[in-house]
């Protein structure tokens, strides 16, 4: 079985970013918006899983950024730990040696594209906007959104066959 490719996510901290945006959990007062943990709320989880003093959030914003520092193998442990993956995904080797780290970041990328394909409609940002909008409605407002739709789309028709 040949290796799955790196991707886009070569970096230490290109690979520790796509693990936060993966595990953002769903935002109860907007479904189908997802946040991010803070670093702040990733530091106190493993300070409380592991001892206080393990890690920082500043350490953990520094790893964040490209060019960054290289962390040790104590600091990719409490994150992995965090995160729920194997420590091989923050070996940045490529080839035959690397096989988990590949595959476990090729399936977080299809996750990821997958989530985005279901919560980010496709079109112009007009769209995007009213969707969001829409979200937050009740489901009672949301039906009357969509019978205004549906009474606007035979209004544009009418209008389009009496311009014909």
């Amino acid at each position: 079985m040949a290796p799955v490719p790196n991707s886009g996510h070569p970096t230490f901290a290109a690979r520790l970013n796509l693990l936060f945006e993966a595990s953002a959990p769903e935002d109860p007062q907007r479904p189908g918006r997802y946040v991010e943990y803070t670093n702040q709320q990733v530091a106190d989880e493993i300070n409380r899983r592991h001892g206080a003093g393990t890690i920082t959030a500043e350490y953990i914003r520094r790893l964040r950024r490209e060019g960054g520092p290289n962390p040790t193998a104590p600091y990719m442990s409490v994150l992995a730990d965090f995160f729920g993956v194997p420590l091989d995904v923050f070996n940045l080797a490529t080839g035959p040696a690397n096989r988990t780290a590949s595959a476990v970041i090729a399936e977080l990328e299809r996750f990821l594209a997958e989530r985005r394909r279901r919560t980010e409609p496709e079109g112009n940002e007009t769209i995007a906007v009213l969707a969001r909008s829409a979200s937050r409605l009740s489901p009672q407002g949301q039906a009357r959104v969509m019978q205004y739709v549906r009474r606007l789309e035979e209004v544009e028709q009418m209008e389009n066959e009496a311009g014909a």
